[in-house]
């Protein structure tokens, strides 16, 4: 629409989706583009994503939410974003050891890994980078395991600073990578859960801090460099 508050009630999208538990695991991801008089040429304005965990799916009473955009860094890649074409997911496990101040992570497995390279079984591999104010202070790293889909089942264990948890800035990072050597064309991309992550990377967090000891895991989408 050629306004700069454009009313979008009128338009509806429909969805596939599985179940509803397999539906709680996912992420809607929004990107909003604008286009010059023309119709050819599209500025990418921002994005958003809202986690499906916390809707009532079972009900048929229609969610409304308003949420601000967060701007765009570089060009946003529409298949980043709802298109046929993703970089991913990966199955992230997470438990808190408050009795000795450290964090389990468990990396279990990956779906849907893009290609990055032609050489036939190229492995795959994540390394995990724990971040405190921005400063990398742990860093763990999978072994290579080949195929679009693999299984890692790796555990790690990080020490953390002194302090409570939910104050301290950290944020864990998961890069995604596929080859043997560590350079940036071999990232494919990234995971970020943490204090400073997007909101599923904190709920994710969150959580974690909430439930102590008990082990909790979620699925989360690779992000590209660019987004």
């Amino acid at each position: 629409r050629r306004s700069l508050c454009p009313d979008l009630q009128d338009q509806s999208c429909v969805l596939q989706v599985g179940s509803v538990e397999e539906l709680r695991t996912c992420t809607l991801r929004i990107a909003v583009y604008s286009r010059d008089f023309s119709g050819l040429r599209e500025a990418a304005l921002g994005w958003l994503e809202l986690p499906c965990e916390p809707v009532d799916w079972e009900s048929e009473v229609t969610n409304t939410y308003t949420k601000q955009l967060t701007a765009t860094k570089g060009k946003l890649k529409k298949s980043s974003v709802g298109g046929a074409v993703t970089l991913g997911k990966v199955l992230i496990l997470l438990q808190y050891q408050a009795s000795a101040q450290r964090i389990k992570v468990m990396v279990r497995k990956a779906e849907n890994l893009t290609k990055l390279t032609r050489i036939p079984g190229a492995p795959h591999c994540v390394v995990i980078k724990l971040h405190l104010e921005g400063r990398v202070i742990s860093t763990k790293e999978t072994k290579g395991v080949s195929g679009p889909n693999p299984v890692w089942n790796a555990p790690f264990l990080f020490d953390l600073p002194p302090g409570d948890i939910t104050q301290l800035p950290l944020v864990l990072e998961f890069v995604i990578m596929q080859g043997r050597l560590y350079t940036k064309s071999s990232v494919l991309g990234r995971v970020l859960i943490g204090s400073s992550a997007s909101e599923v990377g904190q709920g994710h967090w969150r959580e974690m801090c909430r439930l102590q000891q008990t082990e909790t895991t979620r699925w989360h989408t690779i992000q590209s460099e660019a987004g």
